[in-house]
Formats: C-alpha cells, sequence, structure tokens
C-alpha cells in the first residue's frame, strides 16, 4: 500500500532531508520519495498516526494522509476543472 502524506512548513532541502529522516525511522515503511511539501512513503501496514509523529518529530504539520488512488483521483479532477476553465478562456469567457 502506497500513501501520499501533504505536509506544511517545509520551504528547502533541509527540511526534506528531515522529513526523509524520521520517515526512515518508522518499521515497515519503505520512503519512495519526499519533496517540499510532499512525501511517498509504501508499506504493508501503514499506521497514519506513527507517520504524523514522525512528520511531527521532523517539525512539521501533517495537513493529509492520502492512499495514492485517491490522491492521484484528486489531481485528474483538478485538471478536468483546469481543462474547462482554458477551453472557455480561449473562447473569450471565463466563469
Amino acid at each position: 500500500m502506497k500513501k501520499v502524506i501533504i505536509i506544511q512548513g517545509m520551504s528547502c532541502e533541509h527540511c526534506v532531508k528531515r522529513v526523509r529522516k524520521e520517515l526512515e525511522k518508522l518499521e515497515n515503511l519503505n520512503v519512495l520519495s519526499v519533496e517540499i511539501g510532499k512525501a511517498v512513503v509504501e508499506g504493508d501496514v501503514l499506521k497514519d498516526e506513527a507517520i504524523k509523529e514522525a512528520i511531527d518529530e521532523a517539525g512539521y504539520d501533517v495537513k493529509e494522509i492520502k492512499d495514492e488512488y485517491e490522491y492521484h483521483e484528486n489531481i485528474h479532477e483538478g485538471h478536468g476543472h483546469h481543462m474547462k476553465h482554458k477551453k472557455m478562456h480561449h473562447k473569450g469567457h471565463c466563469h
């Protein structure tokens, strides 16, 4: 199972390293990626509370934890709105 963690307060590569370091301390969790504002992890049993505690220990706040499928669904929905807006704008209309 993969989870996407949306993190507030990160602003530089130092932040990325701190978050990665704390997440890597968790058992049965593989850190796939960490970037400013987001981390992706995977494992058989991922406990949101343990993830939140690790991020808190690094000095940041978890805004949201979603499974990867749910995260990608939300991204695609947002793109649909953007494309609708773009089409309307090219016709000279805007909502």
